[in-house]
């Protein structure tokens, strides 16, 4: 007679602890916190790509002092959104792996990064748009596309464009953080994480 195996202790290493949402989401922040980071690291050096363009806009008739400002103001937004999106990748990244870790702190952690990422992430969607806008206008100011007629309809279908393009940015922006709130104030996550 074949005798049966004694039950597990509860908090024994075998048992499973927690839920295949852990998992899940671990890995999502884990690769969104990563491309965080890899985002960061390269803003930078879009500038070398959008240098030698702005200047062949000079060349075409554009304003030189123009042209320098918004090159300084987009070195700036450059700089600034790399080290912006590189702490919040960081974060979000730190994040995924204490939530694969199954540790209290990554609920906090993770909230926290969602609010920043709403708000800083709005800010740098808003100052890129007013970069576009001036990019736009050095465009259109060096006759690259034509006669009057033409630059006209093009800006106003450029003007357009670039709102649209920060409403859907921003939605976009705010799709994960909005989901890692409600997420992680639900009642039942919440007990999950009280049982860590």
């Amino acid at each position: 007679m074949q005798a049966t195996p004694p039950p597990l202790a509860q908090g024994s290493p075998t048992t499973p602890k927690g839920a295949q949402w852990t998992k899940i989401l671990g890995i999502i922040a884990i690769i969104f916190g990563a491309g965080g980071v890899l985002q960061g690291l390269f803003a930078p050096f879009s500038l070398m790509m959008v240098k030698p363009q702005m200047q062949s806009f000079v060349e075409m008739g554009a304003d030189q002092a123009k042209v320098d400002e918004y090159l300084t103001k987009l070195s700036q937004a450059s700089y600034a959104g790399a080290i912006a999106y590189g702490i919040l990748g960081i974060l979000l990244l730190t994040g995924g792996i204490l939530i694969l870790r199954q540790r209290k702190a990554a609920s906090p952690l993770l909230q926290i990064w969602a609010v920043l990422k709403v708000v800083i992430g709005g800010i740098l969607i808003f100052k890129n748009s007013a970069l576009t806008g001036m990019q736009m206008d050095l465009m259109f100011s060096s006759g690259s596309l034509g006669g009057a007629q033409e630059t006209e309809m093009v800006g106003t279908i450029a003007g357009y464009a670039v709102w649209v393009g920060l409403a859907f940015g921003f939605i976009w922006l705010c799709v994960l953080p909005v989901f890692m709130l409600i997420w992680f104030n639900r009642r039942k996550i919440k007990n999950d994480i009280s049982n860590w």
